[in-house]
């Protein structure tokens, strides 16, 4: 019956899992979904079924019993639910099979763009390009004509294909050779050629540097002192976006920085809760803009204390990857961080866009003190 139970379960997790990915792959399309939230509450009803069949330990409960008082607090002062939503999925993702579960999401988020990047090609459905105001030159921007492939941004497309790209590097990156890293780069900037989305293409370049770097230098991704430099960058990036938030570009380093991001900080600033003094434990249920910004967008659509818990699983990640040896990990969470000074990707109402969730609910439940290649 126990057997029989945790099948159950593990069938209601793939569904799920299945679904949420085509969720978003239809939200990067043309076509607006109108049955968006039954589907994420049927989703969280499955990775619930999931959590009910499985066996956790006193400890493991007592910590999801913290998380979920957390979650549950930012849920009814702020009434967004995603932060619910990806607690239970975190939760649910005990005793998965972390290679698998990549290995799906990045074959289905394949498949998707294909699929859009075909329909836009032959004109079946979707734009091919898209004219705008992206925010780029002088302060605040010039119109532009860039490729989208039936996504709806150009950052969009470049942005999909560089997550793949760090579910291919970290799948794979210990049996690959030098020209296969060349040809992680090589499409990804034949991609960009079209796209002009730097952003995605520079943090791609430093991923794959950072990952050959440490995967031919042992001696470096045996260096306590690397694992405590990726979590310091990963700390510093945070208090820097929440002087932005406050500041906006008011102050030399500060505009000299902004002019890189392209206002990110600019942008945000000119919304009065998205600045750090008006920030609150949890989230004013008005906080609903969409910016650029990762990180001030987590902390002013969820407020400090739910922020803080992202930020501090971020770091348990950079902490595990010392712990199993997994350096590929070390080099993806900061590379993400990065990668939300420019971008709000992985801060979304969508799970499966933020990958960082799956290797938490996979290490959340590893050993903190077994050391061993988990590759």
């Amino acid at each position: 019956m126990n057997d029989r139970i945790r099948l159950a379960g593990n069938v209601c997790f793939w569904i799920a899992i299945v679904t949420e990915l085509i969720v978003v792959i239809i939200d990067k399309s043309a076509y607006i979904n109108p049955y968006e939230g039954m589907i994420f509450r049927l989703t969280f009803l499955l990775f619930g079924l999931k959590v009910i069949s499985t066996k956790y330990s006193r400890s493991e409960w007592i910590c999801i019993i913290a998380v979920g008082l957390i979650v549950s607090i930012s849920y009814f002062v702020n009434t967004r639910d995603e932060a619910v939503r990806a607690a239970v999925f975190v939760i649910a993702c005990k005793d998965i099979d972390l290679k698998k579960i990549l290995k799906v999401v990045l074959a289905i988020t394949l498949i998707g763009t294909l699929i859009l990047f075909g329909l836009a090609v032959t004109g079946i459905y979707g734009n091919l390009t898209m004219t705008a105001n992206f925010g780029r030159g002088p302060f605040p921007g010039v119109v532009e004509t860039r490729y989208c492939f039936g996504m709806g941004h150009p950052n969009a497309f470049q942005c999909m294909l560089f997550m793949m790209s760090t579910v291919v590097l970290y799948l794979w990156a210990d049996k690959m050779k030098w020209y296969h890293f060349a040809a992680v780069i090589a499409v990804n900037y034949i991609v960009f050629i079209f796209t002009d989305s730097n952003t995605a293409m520079l943090v791609l370049l430093a991923v794959v540097f950072g990952i050959m770097i440490l995967k031919y230098i042992r001696q470096l991704r045996d260096n306590d002192l690397v694992y405590i430099s990726g979590a310091l960058l990963v700390i510093a990036i945070v208090v820097i976006s929440a002087i932005g938030s406050h500041t906006g570009r008011d102050t030399p380093f500060m505009y000299d920085l902004d002019q890189i991001l392209n206002g990110r900080f600019q942008y945000s600033h000119q919304i009065e809760n998205a600045r750090i003094e008006n920030w609150r434990l949890f989230a004013l249920p008005e906080n609903g803009e969409f910016f650029d910004q990762g990180f001030i967008r987590l902390f002013y659509w969820y407020g400090i204390i739910p922020g803080l818990l992202y930020v501090v699983g971020n770091l348990y990640l950079i902490y595990q990857s010392r712990q199993k040896k997994d350096y590929c990990l070390l080099v993806i969470v900061v590379g993400y961080a990065v990668f939300s000074l420019m971008e709000a990707h992985l801060i979304s109402i969508y799970l499966l866009r933020n990958y960082l969730l799956i290797w938490l609910g996979y290490y959340c439940f590893q050993p903190l003190t077994t050391k061993g290649d988990v590759k």
